[in-house]
Order: structure tokens, then C-alpha cells, then sequence
């Protein structure tokens, strides 16, 4: 089992080329992260929302993401660029339809 976390932020109008090298330093960072498995920043084809499509190994390795330099400064750095965000942290299983 695993945590999986979908993280949608809708930028104010103008801010998307400004969130996006934030969100790609992040992404660059977090990917070196102990317990992190995957992390994909991806842009909405319907809406223009970014979304941040995260796996961890733990709730305690997301915690420390959280925790991060990394994570602060894109916090504090975006924070004026958005609209809102929507955060929603599942408990996963891998699941084979193939078998």
C-alpha cells in the first residue's frame, strides 16, 4: 500500500508562466526525496488547472515533503498566484486487472 495525493491549483489569470518553474523546481526536488514515489506536475486541457499527482511510501515521508525547504518556498512563492488549491490524500493498492 501506498499514499497518493492529487493537489489541484487553478492560477489567477496571468500566473501560469510564473507557477510553472516554481512547480517544475519543486518537482526536481522532490523527486530526491527519500519515500517519494512518483511526483507529476500536469496542466488541464479543459480548465488550464495545474495539478500535482504525488506517491509516497508513508504518511510520515509526505509529512516530511511537507516539511521540506522545497515544499515552503513553492508554498510561500505560490501563494499569491493562485486562485485556491484542493488537496485530497488517499490510501492506495496496487491493483493488476491483468492478472
Amino acid at each position: 500500500s501506498f499514499i497518493v495525493v492529487m493537489a489541484e491549483l487553478a492560477p489567477k489569470e496571468g500566473a501560469e508562466d510564473k507557477i510553472i518553474p516554481l512547480a517544475e523546481a519543486l518537482v526536481e526536488e522532490t523527486l530526491k526525496e527519500e519515500g517519494n514515489i512518483d511526483y507529476k506536475f500536469l496542466k488541464s486541457v479543459k480548465d488550464g488547472t495545474f495539478m500535482f499527482v504525488e506517491q509516497w511510501e508513508s504518511v510520515e515521508a509526505l509529512s516530511k515533503h511537507m516539511a521540506s525547504p522545497h515544499f515552503q518556498l513553492f508554498s510561500k512563492e505560490s501563494a499569491d498566484l493562485a486562485e485556491g488549491m484542493g488537496i485530497k490524500v488517499l490510501g492506495a493498492e496496487e491493483v493488476n486487472l491483468y492478472e
